[in-house]
């Protein structure tokens, strides 16, 4: 069976690298070679580079915003069309066939705003005007996650495009196939040639030398928060805008009113493979529910099965934390990688809960990215907030409790940027998304998705 390449896109062409070198991608379920994709270099995000800013200034900064809705438009008929290549395109099999709702919502919200006007007249008289309107950076760079490659390119790519910035996306190495595919829908689509490319790597290199160039004006990036780190202080250099959407240790915290059913169906749903910064990692219980919940946790995770990672590396990582874990508390369930035949050849770990006495552990303190929790108890209100605002991250928290009172007590005190209530996650293309502390800078979805995307100019006629 052959197995497909992808290539570059760049300046309105597929290509190969500069290089002529491509990457193996294997499958996760049972180590198959799936792709081989094209490793770029320096050289290619320089062409990259240069075909963005070239298009920014001679065909998008200024073009119409009809014709720029009727390109959106046409976005969404090529998505749907690509939906079976994009879906056979994920490395991981996991997600369902078609383009997900959610993506076109994403789409018609931010071309929407086409109607919103440029600016905004402060002063209008017979001495002077002065009025205030919006205008696009120039080049965006962005860093899709592995995790949601096609959302995660189109979640930066089009609010940015509506704003009239070019973009150049960094496709996630595990991932790339979908990502690249994705970007290959705006070409099909007809938008002008250079206003988006697209760039895959192996390692660093491509990375790096896209945050360095000096024309890229924002970077975009869904990730780990120590890469984070990194982009934030090289883009200091030339004082690039960063969008930050990094890691998170999510604590769901159960009082004695919750329905445990359904706590401990959203703790399985969201931990296990837990492979998303909003996964649920930390689980705070009331000691008065606190053997009847891991009871409860220990037979759906059982019934739920091994979870599929990414790759080897994720596995090793989860491995090492568990080692950590067996020091630091008590393993209640997992702990190790599935021992059938069926899950041998690929990338599985058992759903796997430690508990602790309380939260020094780097199990309890990293982000993981793997089916790992942590459990602790509590017995007061305020205790509870105190191992929740525990943490180097804000991202999420998922509270369950039925108490009026105590819910509006803990969304005010939550050092979170999310708070759900009675399940383990919500997302709405209106709502804004993203974290306090090391979760990140800046926001995704709704009208604060698009702000980071504009400079305001200041006009004074007199």
């Amino acid at each position: 069976m052959s197995v497909e390449k992808f290539d570059l896109l760049i300046a309105g062409q597929l290509c190969p690298p500069a290089s002529g070198q491509y990457y193996p991608l294997f499958s996760p379920a049972d180590g198959t070679l799936v792709a081989e994709v094209a490793d770029a270099g320096r050289a290619d995000v320089e062409r990259a580079v240069v075909a963005a800013r070239a298009a920014f200034y001679a065909e998008w900064k200024f073009c119409g915003v009809e014709h720029k809705r009727s390109l959106f438009v046409k976005l969404k008929e090529v998505l749907h069309a690509m939906a079976d290549d994009l879906a056979a395109a994920k490395v991981q099999p996991l997600g369902g066939p078609g383009i997900p709702p959610l993506i076109d919502r994403v789409i018609d919200f931010y071309t929407a705003t086409l109607d919103d006007g440029a600016g905004e007249l402060i002063e209008h008289g017979d001495e002077q005007t002065n009025y205030v309107y919006r205008e696009p950076l120039g080049v965006v760079a962005i860093f899709a996650p592995f995790n949601g490659p096609m959302l995660g390119a189109l979640l930066a790519a089009v609010p940015a495009l509506v704003a009239g910035n070019t973009v150049v996306l960094k496709a996630p190495d595990q991932e790339a196939p979908q990502a690249l595919k994705t970007m290959q829908a705006f070409h099909e689509a007809g938008f002008p040639a250079g206003v988006v490319n697209a760039l895959s790597g192996k390692g660093p290199e491509a990375g790096e030398a896209l945050v360095a160039q000096q024309a890229t004006r924002l970077i975009s990036f869904t990730g780990s928060t120590a890469t984070g780190k990194k982009i934030m202080a090289a883009a200091a250099t030339d004082l690039k805008r960063v969008q930050l959407n990094l890691g998170n240790k999510t604590a769901q915290i159960v009082f004695p009113d919750a329905d445990l059913q359904a706590a401990a169906d959203a703790t399985v749903g969201s931990a296990f493979p837990g492979q998303a910064c909003s996964a649920i990692s930390r689980v705070l219980l009331h000691e008065s529910v606190r053997d009847e919940f891991i009871a409860l946790l220990q037979e759906k995770a059982q019934s739920a099965g091994p979870s599929m990672l990414i790759d080897a590396a994720a596995v090793e990582r989860v491995e090492r934390y568990v080692a950590m874990g067996r020091t630091h508390g008590e393993l209640l369930f997992g702990g190790a990688r599935p021992g059938d035949k069926e899950y041998a050849k690929g990338c599985y770990f058992e759903p796997t809960a430690f508990a602790f006495a309380d939260q020094s552990s780097p199990v309890c303190r990293d982000e993981i990215f793997g089916p790992v929790v942590s459990v602790l108890s509590f017995v007061a209100e305020d205790e509870a907030l105190a191992l929740a605002n525990d943490t180097d991250y804000g991202l999420l928290v998922s509270l369950w409790t039925r108490e009026p009172v105590r819910q509006r007590y803990f969304a005010r005190r939550l050092e979170v940027g999310v708070v759900t209530i009675n399940s383990g996650s919500a997302l709405s293309h209106r709502t804004p998304w993203g974290g306090f502390k090391q979760s990140g800078i800046g926001r995704r979805y709704g009208a604060l998705g698009l702000e980071p995307f504009f400079e305001y100019k200041t006009v004074w006629v007199s």
